[in-house]
């Protein structure tokens, strides 16, 4: 099964640069969070392999859905429906998808529902989904 994650050498490259350690510290408040949210990462190696998942889940759905879908989003395109603009078909299927696994707000902080992913890691899920 294809993912554009665990296929692209240069985005775990990233994941795992050195910084990423003193990153992942300050974005996780010295993984504090852990205290009020169950989900929170309780140390630097619990934070990555939450990291790689939800990496690994993008590039997955970007592989098996989004990137099929491609051609019948750009056919189909946005258009004009009962006095509103409406998403292509496979566009809604994209968001759909994208939203039952959990992907929206992932760089939002946790008090906000978020998963307060570093900007790396969004960037990397960003650059999968383009």
């Amino acid at each position: 099964m294809a993912n554009f994650f665990n296929d692209n050498k240069a985005l775990r490259y990233h994941l795992h640069h050195p910084l990423m350690e003193k990153i992942v510290a300050m974005k996780e408040r010295d993984y504090t969070d852990s205290e009020k949210f169950d989900y929170a990462p309780l140390d630097f190696a619990d934070a990555m392999d939450s990291y790689e998942k939800i990496l690994e889940i993008t590039g997955e759905i970007c592989a098996e859905t989004i990137a099929p879908n491609a051609e019948s989003v750009y056919k189909e395109g946005p258009h004009h429906k009962d006095g509103r603009v409406a998403y292509a078909s496979k566009t809604q299927e994209n968001i759909d998808v994208a939203r039952k696994a959990g992907l929206f707000g992932v760089s939002m902080p946790r008090r906000f529902g978020g998963l307060n992913l570093p900007n790396t890691t969004f960037s990397m899920m960003s650059e999968m989904i383009a």
